[in-house]
């Protein structure tokens, strides 16, 4: 507008344009925007019911609801809400289908009690559950005798922290999972305390994610399972007395570091199971006290380092199709076997600046390290791969004489199996 072409008083030409300029500016003229509502919902308020209250609400609404029992199930989140449980009211599905599934993006739960999700072998059915979601947060709930506790599918950036949650325990057939999570991205998993599912933490499809600062004990099966779920990190977790500690297949740039895996013990059970894993970190971790402390198969370019073997069955039991793995400064104490390798013929890994408690060397120097190698593979180990009735003559004089040849004069494994710098002298277990 050129007011002074025109010849028009310039009080007129700014008179003309000052609804268009605030239009711009301050967004005057359009409706204003909607503040979210609190609503109430309990046995003294106007909403007696959750589902009541869900059917009302709009977006960017806050749910509170009120102590007390709600007898519900097939509850849908389908706008972006606020449920927040105060004095910790529950939800009781009474062995009945799911009770709650977020379908919608940025809502948040937190404070509730979920209870009672009974079996089912057609469905999976969980006592919270989200599908196609964005930006979910779970936190500070617990679940209590759930099939399934918590259900995630095709969402991403979900956080689920600081839940307590307990499952069926029973049997591994009619039990789910504690945290459920399938094809997702980004998910952060924290600080949740899980017992008596089937698997504790359940990840498949599920990359680029943090599992942290979790307790997972007395799982059935695994306290952690993830399959084909690449770039994801898991650190400073406690795996504890459960069926296996963890298991991870088919992944690749996975990091595990500061964990603790303790007290996994049985005929099959591990601290943790690696099977096809590439391109990895193993990092800080303790291994106390399991059957196997690591299991692995199928593993390339994968780094051990700074990791404590203590008190287990097998410290490490190693497939011959592994390769390329590095092995450096880990400690090794009061295994009952420090390695176990499945071949006479292949080793391309490579053992360098271990402590191991066995090691009967010497270090005329003074440099640190030993001046001869220490080979960790013992006779009776390989034995027992592929005859299991050899642990009738354990710490036997004629096998602890065996053991002594086998290292001079390897046969059973191959002699590229050794750690030619071994920690001197070495340390102790705890």
């Amino acid at each position: 507008m050129n007011c002074e072409n025109r010849k028009r008083p310039f009080g007129l030409c700014v008179f003309i344009a000052l609804p268009f300029l605030l239009t711009i500016n301050t967004g005057w003229g359009k409706p204003p925007l909607k503040h979210s509502s609190v609503l109430e919902v309990g046995s003294a308020q106007a909403l007696k019911t959750l589902r009541e209250a869900l059917a009302v609400a709009d977006s960017g609404d806050v749910l509170r609801v009120h102590p007390g029992t709600y007898p519900e199930t097939g509850l849908v989140v389908s706008k972006p809400l606020t449920l927040r449980g105060i004095g910790k009211p529950v939800l009781d599905a009474h062995g009945l289908g799911a009770l709650l599934v977020i379908t919608a993006n940025d809502v948040h739960v937190t404070g509730f009690v979920f209870k009672n999700v009974g079996i089912s072998y057609v469905r999976d059915q969980a006592a919270l559950g989200f599908v196609n979601a964005r930006d979910v947060r779970i936190d500070s709930n617990r679940f209590d005798h759930n099939f399934f506790s918590i259900y995630g599918a095709r969402s991403s950036g979900a956080f689920i922290e600081n839940n307590d949650i307990t499952g069926l325990y029973g049997h591994e057939v009619a039990n789910g999972n504690g945290i459920h999570l399938w094809q997702c991205d980004s998910m952060t998993v924290r600080g949740n305390h899980v017992r008596g599912h089937r698997d504790g933490i359940y990840l498949e499809f599920t990359g680029n994610s943090d599992v942290t600062n979790n307790l997972a004990e007395g799982n059935i099966r695994y306290g952690l399972h993830f399959m084909f779920s690449n770039g994801s990190r898991y650190a400073a977790n406690v795996f504890r007395n459960n069926g296996s500690g963890v298991a991870v297949m088919y992944s690749n740039k996975i990091r595990m570091e500061d964990n603790r895996f303790e007290r996994n013990w049985g005929s099959a059970a591990y601290g943790l199971l690696c099977k096809g894993i590439e391109d990895s970190e193993v990092r800080r971790n303790v291994f106390e006290e399991n059957t196997v402390g690591i299991f692995q198969e199928g593993l390339s370019r994968v780094h051990f380092e700074g990791n404590a073997f203590i008190r287990n069955g097998w410290a490490i039991r190693i497939l011959a199709d592994c390769d390329d793995n590095l092995y450096e400064g880990n400690r090794f104490a009061g295994n009952t076997f420090d390695v176990s390798y499945n071949s006479s013929m292949h080793n391309s890994n490579v053992f360098r600046g271990n402590s191991w408690d066995k090691y009967r060397g010497y270090d005329l120097n003074h440099d640190g390290r030993g001046d001869i190698p220490y080979r960790p593979v013992e006779l009776q180990s390989s034995l027992m791969d592929h005859y299991p009735e050899a642990l009738a003559l354990m710490r036997s004089h004629f096998l602890t004489l065996l053991n002594l040849l086998e290292k001079q004069f390897p046969v059973l494994a191959p002699k590229s199996l050794e750690d030619d710098s071994p920690l001197f002298p070495p340390k102790a277990g705890s």
